[in-house]
């Protein structure tokens, strides 16, 4: 019966998403790249960190030119998109130069070189291709340029242990190496594959396409459900949301909040001040962002933008011009992973089975009653008799 509602919940959804056609990637999950040596990940920065909010990748496949297309050419292109970054112009992960080394860093979605060429590739080469979402962890190298160039951690290159193990594997000149300008025990630099290998890093899934996420309130009691705030609830499946992705013509990509179980009902700009749940396809549904606990649409979050707040009257979500500093502070909640809406399916499932057993043993009972009582009656002294 638990497999039953699975599948079914699992048709559910394929429906609804099959249902929405307005342009919007809604399937993508969002991973954190990990360093497995010291469990830090890859953040919009370029260096490693927190594993939070702001270190969450999505491994987006971009669409080729028509021109391309048409005569064949080019390969395919993928770019890592920062999880509800902001600011459009350095929401992917790009390469960039810094005294004469490549390193990483927030930028340009429409740069193809810079921004367009990322590829992640097990250690026989081949890409990564797992599309299981729960809980998928891959070791992989970070490359692009054509798979050319590798992303290596610069603490396992310029540490005094790294730079003693080339020196004694016989290295060239290993021993005059210097240390490069802003080459520090977090930061990353892009260097050949073949002559400097690669850090090898664990992709692991957050579940945000499997089962969604909470926008929670800074008292952990209230969350955002499109509308007001109200009390969260693992088992309220309305208060969920869905991220969805869209790369504009310029190629940079604009933000979609939607409902995790209504996916055509979009987190919507209203009037002045208001906010609502509308149609994805509006214009006011795209360009939201969360930046320092922030929620705001069509801004950077801090010195522009309008920022969510919550109104002390009813509890309503409005929107305030970020500069003015008036902010409701959210957490994206991620540690669910989906299992309690299916628990809550299986919980409602039960109890209906559980009422229909009550009810087919009421009318067992009462007609057992009913057989007992006929039969009293007919074998009753006082019953008629005939002569």
């Amino acid at each position: 019966m638990k497999c039953l509602h699975l599948v079914v919940l699992f048709q559910v959804c394929q429906y609804v998403l099959a249902a929405v056609d307005d342009g919007l990637i809604r399937d993508a999950e969002a991973y954190w790249i990990i360093d497995p040596t010291d469990q830090t990940c890859l953040t919009e920065l370029g260096t490693f960190g927190a594993c939070d909010d702001d270190a969450l990748f999505m491994y987006l496949h971009r669409a080729q030119s028509w021109w391309s297309r048409l005569l064949g050419m080019g390969t395919t292109r993928r770019s890592l998109t920062m999880v509800l970054e902001p600011i459009q112009k350095r929401s992917c992960l790009v390469t960039r130069k810094s005294y004469g080394r490549t390193i990483l860093g927030g930028g340009d979605c429409a740069k193809v070189k810079e921004a367009q060429q990322w590829e992640m590739l097990h250690s026989n080469t081949r890409r990564y291709t797992n599309k299981q979402n729960d809980d998928a962890v891959a070791s992989v190298a970070l490359t692009t340029n054509g798979k050319r160039d590798c992303v290596v951690r610069d603490s396992s290159l310029w540490s005094r242990t790294a730079r003693l193990a080339r020196a004694l594997a016989g290295e060239q000149n290993a021993h005059k190496e210097k240390v490069p300008r802003g080459a520090l025990a977090n930061t990353v630099s892009v260097h050949s594959c073949d002559k400097r290998g690669h850090t090898p890093l664990e992709l692991t899934a957050s579940n945000v396409a499997q089962s969604g996420f909470l926008f929670q309130a800074a008292d952990g009691a209230n969350c955002y459900d499109g509308i007001r705030f109200r009390a969260c609830s693992d088992e309220d499946r309305t208060l969920r949301w869905g991220i969805a992705v869209k790369f504009n013509k310029r190629g940079r990509p604009e933000t979609a909040l939607y409902k995790f179980y209504n996916a055509s009902a979009c987190l919507v700009e209203s009037g002045r001040d208001g906010v609502t749940l509308g149609s994805c396809a509006s214009n006011q549904a795209k360009l939201w962002g969360v930046t320092r606990g922030r929620l705001c649409r069509n801004g950077d979050c801090v010195n522009s933008g309008k920022c969510l707040a919550r109104s002390a009257y009813d509890s309503q979500g409005k929107l305030h011009n970020c500069n003015m500093n008036i902010f409701e502070h959210l957490t994206l909640t991620l540690d669910s992973d989906g299992s309690d809406a299916l628990a809550q399916a299986l919980k409602e499932a039960a109890a209906r089975e559980e009422q229909a057993k009550l009810e087919a043993a009421e009318d067992a009972r009462r007609s057992e009653f009913r057989s007992r009582t006929t039969t009293g009656t007919s074998s009753s002294p006082y019953a008629t008799s005939q002569y």
